[in-house]
């Protein structure tokens, strides 16, 4: 693996040549710097090319890694604000005898939780709940777009990913899913899991994966741009 610093329109950007075989744009806390991971032999000026065509997104998402570093991970405490499919509601944490419980009343997601449970622990309750909004939504989703497609997931997973909103085991027909997505709205849901399935009939993102995406779903890249533009928590934002 060799490497090199180039400059683009002001931004420093790392140029990493790997064995893989497409580009991989990354913007990485903790003070957002840019990465492309390319093909051995890629042109530099076509990475070039592709950095300045892509900077008010990285520019976007480097603003947005310094707001989480100012803010930290979220405190967990009453009035803080935070997403449910997309939607913002403020935070309330209850303390209480018995089993912790999760609720969304009137704009207000209610945290209820066992006296003296620490930060971290009611953060693990809430992901904990998020995985189960997202269980419940999965099965819909893929019944209504699975005949769309033309392909059939033979199983599915919910996982935190670093990098990627949703992957896909091409071998086995199973996919995966970011955990993060139960924050996002629906529409982003169905867009990860329509990428994926297609993704059962062609591998790679070539013109043929492109024309099957559109054909399911015409308006993918406008659900693509709005994903991009929201923040994956709290490691890498990457455009595919």
């Amino acid at each position: 693996m060799t490497g090199a610093h180039i400059e683009v329109d002001g931004v420093e950007v790392e140029l990493v040549y790997k064995s893989i075989k497409r580009l991989r744009l990354s913007v990485r806390p903790p003070r957002g710097e840019v990465r492309v991971s390319a093909p051995i032999g890629t042109d530099p000026q076509f990475v070039v090319r592709l950095v300045r065509e892509r900077i008010d997104w990285i520019r976007t998402h480097q603003r947005r890694i310094q707001e989480l570093q100012r803010h930290g991970s979220p405190l967990m405490i009453t009035g803080e604000r935070l997403y449910v499919w997309g939607r913002q509601y403020q935070l309330v944490i209850v303390e209480r005898p018995g089993r912790a419980e999760v609720t969304l009343d009137a704009g207000h997601l209610v945290l209820r939780v066992p006296v003296g449970t620490t930060a971290d622990r009611t953060r693990r309750l809430l992901d904990g709940w998020y995985r189960i909004e997202l269980q419940r939504a999965i099965p819909g989703v893929l019944r209504v777009w699975e005949p769309v497609v033309g392909a059939g997931a033979t199983s599915w997973g919910i996982r935190r990913m670093r990098t990627q909103w949703g992957s896909c085991n091409v071998a086995t027909g199973k996919i995966w899913l970011n955990l993060e997505l139960a924050r996002k709205d629906p529409e982003s849901l169905e867009h990860v899991v329509v990428h994926e399935l297609t993704h059962l009939l062609e591998r790679g993102h070539g013109p043929r994966f492109k024309q099957l995406l559109g054909q399911a779903m015409p308006d993918w890249r406008a659900r693509q741009r709005r994903l991009n533009a929201s923040v994956v928590h709290p490691d890498i934002w990457e455009l595919p």
